[in-house]
């Protein structure tokens, strides 16, 4: 795969890994990181061979958030070309993570601040290090949340706690966030790359079409009707059934033994 100057991309497996590779600032986001971000991401989308992504970053930091020169120069820009910037790359940048038709997993060691945090709530799945710092530094500079941290955790964590996070931009450790349900695991930093890699390698091995069936059912529920969902459901499993996949997957029960998911 071809190299990028902000990012490193590979597969193996099944798996794309894609890791922001800023250290020296502490991955904090550029537009020309969410640029690479976003064409990896569109190869990925439409390649067979890549089932699940995992989302990590390089050195000690997921992503201390937006680039701090950015910040400088975006105060001399006009807001149409702020909310071009934003909206094109930022939140073009999450959108695409949170739209991705396959099962995803950030895996988060450090601080992962302001737009760094809402790349990872952008995830189906988040694993951090125990020690590791989440916070929505927003408020402290006298801005919303332009990129769906409003939106997402209120219905992830609670209002009362999603206050904390947004109106008083306070710090959660891994651990708080495991205990509080903004991240799935918090684990010791020495166990987080190997409990990535294998909740990765399970969905990898996973039946890909009714996996990207669910996830896509478990987003409309948080906006749909219930009614609505289950006709969507029906249709939707009832094209599931007519699968080789499932065909697998009712041998293999029967046969007791592990199925081997061909996407088809």
């Amino acid at each position: 795969m071809k190299s990028y100057s902000h990012i490193e991309a590979s597969v193996e497996d099944g798996i794309g890994r894609l890791a922001l590779n800023e250290p020296e600032t502490l991955n904090s986001m550029t537009v020309d990181m969410m640029k690479e971000l976003v064409e990896v991401l569109d190869i990925w989308e439409l390649d067979d061979t890549v089932r699940v992504l995992i989302l990590e970053a390089r050195g000690r930091a997921f992503s201390a958030g937006a680039n701090k020169d950015f910040l400088q120069d975006i105060q001399e820009i006009s807001s149409f070309d702020i909310k071009n910037i934003i909206y094109r790359h930022f939140a073009g940048g999450t959108k695409k993570i949170r739209n991705f038709p396959k099962p995803t997993i950030a895996a988060m060691r450090g601080a992962a601040t302001g737009a760094g945090l809402e790349l990872a709530l952008a995830c189906d799945f988040r694993i951090a290090t125990k020690d590791a710092m989440l916070v929505e530094t927003w408020i402290h500079l006298g801005l919303i949340d332009p990129l769906g941290g409003m939106s997402i955790l209120p219905k992830l964590i609670g209002l009362a706690k999603a206050n904390e996070m947004l109106l008083l931009g306070e710090i959660f450790s891994g651990e708080e966030a495991e205990r509080i349900g903004l991240v799935n695991r918090a684990v010791d930093d020495s166990e987080l790359d190997a409990k990535v890699l294998s909740w990765a390698k399970l969905l990898a091995n996973g039946a890909p079409l009714a996996l990207q069936a669910m996830k896509e059912g478990i987003r409309r529920g948080l906006d749909q009707a219930p009614d609505a969902m289950a006709n969507h459901n029906i249709s939707v499993q009832s094209q599931l059934i007519q699968t080789e996949d499932f065909k697998e997957g009712v041998r293999a029960l029967f046969a007791k033994e592990k199925p081997n998911f061909k996407g088809r």
